[in-house]
């Protein structure tokens, strides 16, 4: 990787033999505004035509429709774009159907990768969620994803998974994930993570990293703003943004950075080549700075059960997130 700030290319392989870029782009905007629409998918397109070839949506999000139209209105073959969408948590019963709703939604003959958006399970009306050890557990949906490979859906992956949770799965699994999508940043750097599943031949792929969740905690705007990250933007002659997805590319992660600005978008296809040290110190910010997880901080997320706060209905030591005196484990 070269600090030319050209468009980076770079693609990584998957263990179903393909291929998926480095560089990708999020389409998570937390509204429905008709008018925020139509910038996603005007954006889209110009993300298309800078260069991009991974697009990451979801269920979740609202906008699958705008990113298919997105995709068939870019001119750009079909067959040289990467579509990943994850199916959310009262879909766990029957992924099936969850496949066919993504499909009508984005309005295209098939989806490059599909996920599972988290490792929990809610009733089918979405108004409970479930424990970790009631069914559907992930192990069970996930067998039923494994069944959904083929022509519409060309691979299958998970999301918010850990070591915890991926032992358990792999022990069952006949079909190991191609990806798996975590949130990942300076404060949360998943530095035992990341070589768990590359070793498993599971390519990590981070959300926020550049400290997106600045909405839900003030401090992960610091990943921006603090002069660590200035300092080496300043020897790069980039943004702090370009630091910490330059930074994450280097640990052989897939970034999807979401930006409504045109000129983002252009940055941050655009990444520098860090030194050691300076790789060093990003690796050690959340010693050095601060440690934080910025789905904490999501009320969508939050709840509590028995007492004990929760995601989605799990604990933290559910996730393998924390063990029982708090030390971090990812």
């Amino acid at each position: 990787m070269a600090s030319t700030h050209g468009v980076y290319s770079k693609t990584l392989p998957l263990n179903n033999g393909t291929h998926i870029p480095a560089v990708g782009l999020g389409t998570w905007q937390g509204s429905s505004n008709p008018g925020d629409k139509d910038k996603l998918r005007d954006s889209i397109i110009h993300a298309l035509h800078t260069g991009y070839r991974l697009i990451d949506t979801a269920q979740y999000y609202f906008v699958e429709p705008v990113v298919g139209e997105a995709v068939r209105a870019s001119g750009i073959p079909r067959s040289e774009i990467t579509v990943i969408t994850k199916f959310w948590s009262e879909w766990h019963h029957d992924p099936a159907a969850a496949l066919q709703n993504s499909l009508d939604a984005l309005d295209l003959e098939y989806i490059d990768i599909f996920l599972m958006h988290w490792p929990c399970a809610s009733t089918p009306d979405g108004k409970t969620y479930l424990g970790i050890e009631q069914s559907p557990t992930f192990v069970e949906t996930w067998k039923k994803m494994e069944a959904l490979v083929g022509d519409k859906c060309r691979a299958i992956g998970v999301s918010n998974f850990t070591q915890k949770t991926l032992d358990v799965l792999l022990a069952e699994a006949t079909v190991v994930p191609v990806v798996n999508q975590v949130e990942l940043h300076a404060f949360n750097p998943n530095l035992r993570l990341v070589p768990y599943c590359q070793e498993r031949g599971i390519q990590v792929m981070s959300w926020s990293t550049m400290g997106g969740g600045a909405a839900y905690d003030s401090r992960a705007g610091e990943i921006l703003t603090h002069p660590l990250f200035q300092r080496i933007a300043a020897r790069h002659s980039c943004s702090t943004g370009v630091v910490s997805l330059s930074w994450a590319v280097q640990r052989g992660i897939i970034i999807i950075p979401k930006s409504s600005s045109l000129k983002r978008l252009d940055e941050n296809i655009r990444l520098v080549t860090l030194d050691e040290s300076e790789m060093d110190e990003i690796n050690n910010a959340h010693q050095n700075i601060c440690q934080l997880r910025i789905a904490d901080g999501i009320k969508g997320l939050r709840g509590e059960v028995g007492g004990k706060k929760t995601i989605l209905g799990w604990t933290v030591e559910d996730f393998g997130w924390e063990d029982a005196e708090g030390n971090w484990l990812t």
